[in-house]
């Protein structure tokens, strides 16, 4: 058999197996991201300047690198549509993005004023070069991490399991791949925290791309967040995970407001989930009608 023939017929293998593929995908990106540090002396929580809102500027060619390489993969495998990559979207199905796009675009503004509260020349580091490389980062970590898991992963999961459990599976997988921080430096709570938060964003992110057909509004979604976090980590103004910047009295009120503020991702994705629920009821109802 020639050259082309074996390359033709492994990838036909591939693709009959994209929960292996999904899995394989993972294991081959934690190796990538993780294997340089394995031995540095900084590695598994030894570098104090790794935080979870701080810029890896350096890392852009990586990304870059990352974000080709998984599309490379989803396109050499033709699961294009399958992955959600280049499926026609349901426009309908924008109107979940708006609300949590519209939390987060809050939840960056109390870090400007905080920041300007306590000195801080925000409008300077809003119009530096800062916000361009964040912007390019942000964008790039969220096109390679929503191939990777509400495309490849969500995919392989859901001819498997189905769609439901597959959203579930991918978010806990998602979360779990923030540990690679933990191995590049950052101190094991902080991480923690992080892995729980990936995982229950990812809810709101898998339930998009279910929802949507699609999965660049979540890339939109995923990539806003990230600049809120980086944005409000340059500005010095807290952790907008744990909520820090925000500054109500205490009482019911501000512990409900504390609350949505903190999981509206997880909140607004089980209502996302919903609304598919109901929107795929429907489709197949009309296709039969």
């Amino acid at each position: 058999m020639t050259e082309k023939g074996n390359s033709s017929s492994l990838l036909d293998r591939l693709r009959r197996a994209p929960l292996l593929v999904a899995f394989g995908v993972i294991l081959l990106y934690i190796l990538i991201l993780a294997a340089p540090l394995l031995l540095s002396s900084a590695s598994f929580g030894g570098d104090p300047s790794k935080t979870p809102q701080s810029l890896p500027k350096n890392q852009l060619p990586l990304e870059i690198g990352l974000s080709a390489s998984v599309l490379l993969i989803v396109f050499l495998l033709g699961w294009g549509r399958d992955a959600r990559v280049r499926s026609k979207p349901s426009w309908s199905g924008l109107w979940y993005v708006v609300p949590p796009a519209l939390i987060t675009m809050f939840i960056f503004g109390i870090g400007v004023v905080t920041a300007s509260q306590q000195g801080v020349d925000a409008a300077f580091l809003l119009t530096s070069n800062l916000v361009l490389t964040t912007l390019l980062l942000v964008i790039f970590v969220g096109i390679f991490e929503d191939i990777l898991f509400r495309g490849i992963v969500l995919h392989g999961l859901e001819i498997r399991f189905g769609p439901s459990i597959a959203l579930f599976g991918s978010s806990v997988l998602f979360g779990a791949m923030q540990y690679v921080n933990w191995v590049e430096g950052q101190d094991l709570l902080s991480t923690h925290q992080q892995v729980i938060h990936a995982g229950l964003s990812g809810i709101l992110y898998g339930a998009i791309a279910l929802r949507c057909r699609s999965i660049w509004p979540g890339v939109f979604l995923h990539s806003l967040w990230d600049f809120t976090v980086f944005a409000n980590g340059a500005l010095g103004a807290g952790n907008p995970v744990q909520g820090d910047q925000v500054t109500t009295s205490e009482g019911f009120a501000a512990t409900i407001f504390v609350f949505l503020l903190r999981y509206f991702e997880p909140i607004f994705g089980l209502i996302a989930l919903l609304g598919w629920f109901r929107w795929s009821r429907k489709s197949k109802s009309d296709e039969i009608g």
